[in-house]
């Protein structure tokens, strides 16, 4: 993951955070660490454990972490394998749509927190993800068409997921809640951007014949971001809801 990517977005989660003094910190689904990473940069003489789990280690083998960081292989669509109050903040990013029983996953994030202690879960609303181009019905259809497809290895699949969240959580009447948008705009189309980066993702849909998307529509998908984007008028949005529990 490119930090610098996601530097405003971290620096945006970091002030949502008052760790105290030895945390012990989790990510749920961590993917390469990033973020663990991030948050030790940020609060270096705060953090005395930082675990990391996912679903399979494949993303764990070029990380660079030591100390405070362990990962370990986990899934999160069942019980967690960690005991009552052991952290003081949990932390997870665009892994809560993935997740059948997100009740059952709430409980579990209660359970394992300390008292008093905090979650938050940043998730993108994969709907409400823009870019501008010359044809705007081709361009609906292929951001649509990737939020709503799923993919092997999710076990569900909810693209309103941003905006549900404050939802999920305070229901359950387990945390105080709150809700923050944090909303990722650019506009320049070059390797490295979120819309770039995305741009590629959505060529998995034929790249893996799921009949979503075939590969003519998305040639002329990725003609319309370069054009846009040569004229001047290339624009990507794409929305960040950071959600905060503490546990009552």
């Amino acid at each position: 993951m490119n930090n610098f990517k996601y530097e405003s977005l971290i620096k945006t989660i970091s002030e949502q955070i008052n760790l105290p003094d030895n945390a012990v910190i989790a990510d749920l689904g961590c993917k390469d660490a990033s973020f663990l990473l991030a948050f030790q940069k940020a609060f270096p003489v705060k953090i005395k454990s930082a675990i990391g789990v996912d679903i399979t280690d494949k993303w764990f083998k070029n990380v660079e972490y030591q100390k405070p960081v362990k990962l370990k292989v986990m899934n999160c669509s069942e019980k967690l394998k960690f005991k009552d109050n052991t952290f003081d903040f949990v932390f997870s990013k665009d892994m809560f749509e993935c997740v059948p029983d997100k009740d059952l996953l709430i409980s579990e994030i209660h359970r394992i927190l300390k008292p008093d202690g905090v979650v938050i879960c940043v998730n993108c609303d994969w709907e409400s993800v823009a870019y501008n181009g010359e044809n705007k019905e081709l361009i609906a259809k292929a951001v649509h068409t990737y939020a709503v497809t799923k993919q092997p290895w999710m076990d569900d699949l909810d693209s309103w997921i941003g905006r549900r969240m404050y939802g999920f959580f305070n229901k359950s009447k387990l945390f105080e809640s709150s809700v923050y948008v944090h909303n990722v705009v650019e506009t320049e189309y070059e390797e490295g951007t979120f819309g770039y980066d995305l741009s590629m993702d959505v060529g998995w849909l034929y790249k893996e014949n799921t009949g979503a998307l075939c590969k003519e529509e998305y040639d002329e998908f990725i003609d319309n971001l370069k054009s846009a984007q040569e004229n001047g008028s290339y624009i990507f949005s794409k929305p960040y809801y950071i959600y905060k529990g503490i546990k009552l």
